[in-house]
């Protein structure tokens, strides 16, 4: 059962041949063969029709032969079947222009994603990746706190998808209280056993959860510091989160992000399945929610294949 206790989603057939048949499709799409994998598709959905990863790839498949209405029919009877969206199918249809990217947030995809990657995180991102957000956002902290004649000190941090604690600690002795939040309870548990250098818990408080429900259950004025390092390429529509994050903080308090980009307008889903934010949008939606930018400049994260990912470094101030 998901989370809600209303909705099955199938990763199987229940059929030991069918899901061999689905393992033979899978291959033949890694192969290239997708007209193939469409056939062996047909067959196991004829006999599993509540099959939802047979759905996913079906539509991965039918894309593949550049048939994307097949495809969007597909992903779209994978929401019907599985309205939690396990297998992303939200993100797929944004990627092909069948859905607003605004719309295709799926959280239950994040976590899942992100348990199986918990125990080889930090490598991966930091050696394959390159990954550099946690530095490059308290570097800008640093330039924005120095520019503006205050502490680089803050009493109080959210630090919004945690993960296993690469922004903490590399925030920590800026910190006072430092509560963490991540969809992944295996990312959570990593992070928990992580300690600082005089041997106390890395994180004082760290909670299983996404990061605009942590957020609406944090008292007003909380907060000095509102961070989120690369947790945005998994969001479309950021309003409730920048609000959330305006509320919790004081005016003067921070918020500092980092975000995929592209050149055109709006919210768009890439070919890696994250979301990527334009400039304009993104002012446009911290205005409205009361936040000042303070810095916003161009900045890759991390690398993908070998090359940079376009993204911006932006660091807000409340009204």
């Amino acid at each position: 059962m998901s989370e809600t206790g209303q909705t099955t989603h199938h990763s199987s057939s229940g059929d030991p041949m069918l899901d061999r048949r689905y393992a033979w499709a899978e291959a033949a799409l890694k192969e290239g063969d997708a007209q193939a994998a469409v056939e062996i598709l047909d067959q196991t959905l004829a006999g599993a029709y509540h099959f939802t990863a047979a759905w996913h790839l079906y539509g991965l498949a039918k894309e593949a032969l550049g048939h994307r209405e097949d495809a969007a029919t597909a992903w779209r009877q994978c929401l019907d079947l599985d309205p939690n969206d396990h297998f992303g199918a939200r993100l797929d249809l944004a990627r092909i222009g069948a859905m607003p990217a605004e719309e295709a947030t799926s959280e239950n995809f994040s976590g899942a994603l992100f348990d199986g990657y918990a125990e080889r995180f930090d490598s991966h991102l930091t050696q394959t990746l390159h990954y550099n957000a946690p530095a490059l956002l308290k570097d800008a902290l640093r330039r924005c706190c120095d520019n503006a004649a205050r502490p680089f000190r803050f009493d109080t941090v959210y630090d919004l998808g945690c993960g296993t604690g690469l922004m903490g600690e590399a925030i920590r002795t800026e910190s006072g209280f430092l509560a963490g939040c991540d969809l992944s309870p295996r990312m959570i548990a990593r992070a928990q056993v992580k300690t600082r250098e005089d041997g106390a818990p890395l994180y004082d408080k760290l909670a299983v959860a996404g990061l605009t429900a942590f957020l609406a259950s944090r008292p007003d004025q909380s907060a000095d510091l509102v961070i989120a390092a690369d947790v945005f390429v998994y969001l479309g529509e950021l309003a409730p989160s920048f609000a959330q994050s305006a509320r919790v903080l004081p005016t003067g308090g921070l918020f500092a992000f980092t975000v995929q980009s592209h050149a055109g307008e709006g919210v768009v889903v890439g070919d890696d399945r994250r979301f990527a934010h334009a400039e304009g949008w993104l002012r446009e939606r911290l205005g409205e929610a009361g936040l000042t930018p303070l810095l916003v400049e161009p900045a890759s994260t991390r690398q993908d294949r070998g090359v940079p990912v376009p993204g911006l470094l932006v660091v807000a101030e409340r009204r």
